[in-house]
């Protein structure tokens, strides 16, 4: 009689753990860096002195840098900057990536900010002249809120001696 029980309460016990679940191996980040981690699609505006130079369509990446910290990734990046009646005149950034962006979470919005020192930077005058430039770039309050983006950013460029010569403000709209 102690043999069945035994193995009535063995295959008992082995019937229990057909009946258990494992746990999701692909838990959600819920860090805050890991919410607004992703690819936003999206359009980025450019102004010189509130005259728009840019106007297209562009993909950046928020990819995560700790747990309270993101970078601002923005692949080849190329402006297409209309002066005027002239044609598209492209300025190539190549691959900005802002670093360390330290997000602030506030009533289900994020945002953050950062900044970048890019030197000797190609800014094109006409097709045929270009001069070397010291830009500036400043990531001010950009704000993640659900799946869209709003990232507003100040480049301040320096050329020929002058410091602040040009204030270009960009500002990238875009969903995840």
């Amino acid at each position: 009689m102690k043999r069945i029980s035994f193995f009535l309460f063995a295959m008992l016990l082995g019937s229990m753990s057909l009946f258990t679940a494992c746990g999701d191996d692909d838990d959600e980040d819920t860090t805050p860096s890991g919410i607004v981690a992703g690819t936003y699609s999206g359009t980025l505006v450019a102004t010189i002195e509130g005259e728009v130079v840019a106007n297209e369509a562009k993909s950046l990446s928020l990819e995560k840098n700790g747990d309270n910290a993101v970078d601002v990734v923005i692949k080849e990046f190329t402006l297409n900057v209309i002066l005027g009646n002239s044609d598209p005149i492209p300025v190539n950034l190549g691959d900005l990536k802002v670093e360390k962006c330290t997000l602030t979470q506030k009533d289900g919005k994020t945002t953050f900010s950062g900044t970048k020192e890019l030197k000797g930077i190609q800014v094109p005058l006409s097709p045929e002249l270009s001069i070397p430039a010291d830009c500036k770039v400043d990531i001010v309050n950009a704000t993640v809120n659900g799946k869209n983006l709003s990232l507003p950013i100040d480049v301040a460029v320096s050329a020929m001696g002058v410091e602040n010569l040009l204030s270009v403000k960009v500002q990238y709209t875009g969903t995840k």
